[in-house]
């Protein structure tokens, strides 16, 4: 029966640890490559790998899921955001702004699949 009536608790720091592998390799190629797709790629990619892990302990339901996937997603994305793309001064408000909601829109569907992927399946008893 599993844990039918008993509320799991988050373990925000294991999900922080998660945010911050994922801001690590983020900053790392957004320093290298200074290109905004291959950064929202790689703090995408540490997504799926979580959402793998989430997948195979089979304990999240979709709500759990969207909300641990969008938390570790914004820590990892954020420090790469802050300080490679805000600060060039190539592109113009427009652009910028362009980039903040293409990169929202996207991050939202991101983690709408992955939490679809994440959660268990129906269980009947």
């Amino acid at each position: 029966m599993g844990n039918l009536f008993l509320r799991e608790k988050e373990k925000w720091l294991t999900w922080s640890l998660w945010g911050l592998v994922g801001a690590v390799v983020t900053l790392y190629t957004a320093f290298s490559t200074q290109t905004p797709h291959l950064v929202a790629i790689s703090s995408i990619s540490v997504l799926v790998v979580l959402t793998w892990w989430m997948q195979r302990t089979r304990r999240f339901d979709f709500g759990r899921a969207f909300k641990v996937c969008f938390y570790v997603l914004m820590l990892s994305i954020l420090p790469a955001f802050v300080l490679v793309i805000m600060p060039s001064d190539d592109l113009n408000k427009f652009d910028l702004i362009f980039q903040c909601l293409s990169f929202a829109t996207l991050s939202l569907l991101v983690c709408l699949l992955c939490s679809w992927i994440a959660k268990r399946p129906k269980q009947y008893y």
